[in-house]
């Protein structure tokens, strides 16, 4: 719910109030202990006639404090200058709304764009517009570039778009963190994932939600990937992801390659992720197409769609290692595909976990074929929950492991 509403209008413009070195003003990061970059400069803005402001006049190192309110952007905020982190002052990004006219609107079609390096955008909610809710512009060097407890919502085509040049230049190292990317119903239509990154290097997706990314119910809510890295980037790494009722999960690659390459993703972890679609329309939870060097691991896939598999590898460009992942469903090579398969379990149902309609894929008692059925990963020693890995005298299949001793308040 929104606790305030600021004043839109452009008549009236209040001064933008100029500090020095910012104090952080909410918490570290309960999950992860991310903190905001340290700023040079702080302008605090309340108007969207501030924020347009603050953007266009940003200074290296700037930080630009939105106040608690909606802001209805008149254009798209384009950030071109290095250094700027654009985050809510509360901290709390149901209180910080910027957005459009809606999904089929052209006046804003992406909210914010990103053209230069070290740019961070936190605890804001960006939604309702035509393209992209965020699009970082790899054309434009924007590397270093971090999003954080963000909500992104409900926007024409890619929630978040990493885009890049044919010349070659692409967005390197981006974070994208403990955020959300949803839509409130579906997408207008099956052009759509929750993060679509371009020919992007060492990108990590991590601790994020994705919910209903989908497209109309008339194409069968079918769409892309929630989380696509392709078009060949490079040693992309997505863990500790929940994805729910969404048309398919994570993919590395999408093609057998890409232009000159030999394959359309290079390198790249897939773990600990968790995703759960119970519906009759859905499509496969993780895929590697053209992926090589791929490794799948420690993933809970509960998938009760149209496809009799939860994870897959396609075309002779693939290699992966697929391992100690947990799902319904069988595992499959496509189309060439090669891997090594170890600690895998395919049989599980809903009664192995703790509350699948609620999100819960924790382990209960009959999930026993998956306790201790995995193989040792020496850098897979952390669970979703960033608990230790193995309890027991191996590491369970899956995303979890099983607590034989639970803390209190925990099933």
């Amino acid at each position: 719910m929104i606790r305030a509403v600021v004043q839109l209008c452009c008549v009236v413009v209040a001064t933008v109030v100029i500090t020095g070195a910012a104090q952080h003003d909410h918490l570290t990061c309960p999950r992860c202990g991310w903190r905001p970059p340290e700023a040079t400069r702080t302008v605090s803005v309340s108007t969207v006639a501030e924020l347009h402001r603050a953007v266009a006049e940003a200074r290296a190192g700037d930080t630009i404090l939105v106040a608690d309110g909606r802001y209805a952007l008149l254009r798209s905020l384009e950030i071109a200058t290095p250094g700027v982190t654009l985050r809510s002052q509360s901290g709390n990004p149901d209180r910080v709304i910027l957005h459009g006219r809606g999904m089929e609107g052209d006046d804003v079609g992406v909210a914010v764009g990103v053209g230069a390096s070290n740019v961070t955008i936190a605890d804001v909610t960006i939604r309702s517009v035509g393209y992209h809710a965020v699009q970082v512009r790899g054309e434009r060097a924007a590397s270093q570039f971090i999003l954080h407890n963000a909500k992104l919502q409900d926007a024409g085509q890619q929630l978040l778009k990493g885009s890049f040049a044919d010349n070659g230049m692409v967005a390197v190292d981006g974070l994208v963190a403990c955020s959300e990317f949803a839509y409130s119903t579906n997408a207008p239509s099956d052009y759509t994932n929750g993060v679509d990154i371009l020919g992007t290097r060492a990108w990590t997706i991590r601790d994020n939600r994705f919910y209903r990314i989908r497209g109309p119910v008339t194409r069968g809510w079918a769409a892309g990937p929630a989380i696509l890295a392709w078009q060949g980037a490079e040693d992309t790494v997505v863990e500790r992801n929940l994805v729910v009722d969404s048309s398919r999960g994570i993919a590395l690659g999408l093609v057998a390659r890409h232009r000159g390459r030999e394959y359309d993703h290079l390198r790249g972890i897939v773990r600990n992720n968790v995703v759960l679609n119970l519906n009759p329309w859905a499509d496969e939870g993780i895929e590697a197409n053209g992926a090589a060097d791929a490794r799948i691991e420690h993933n809970t896939v509960l998938v009760e769609g149209q496809v009799p598999w939860s994870i897959s590898t396609r075309f002779a460009s693939t290699s992966a290692r697929v391992r100690n992942n947990l799902s319904n469903r069988r595992i499959i090579l496509r189309d060439g595909a090669r891997t090594t398969e170890a600690g895998n379990i395919v049989t599980a149902t809903r009664r192995w976990f703790v509350d699948p309609l609620a999100h819960d894929l924790r382990l209960l008692n009959d999930a026993v074929p998956a306790i201790d059925a995995g193989v040792d990963i020496t850098d897979s020693r952390q669970d979703f929950d960033r608990g230790s890995r193995p309890v027991g005298r191996a590491a369970d299949a899956g995303a979890f492991e099983f607590l034989r001793i639970r803390p209190p308040g925990r099933p």
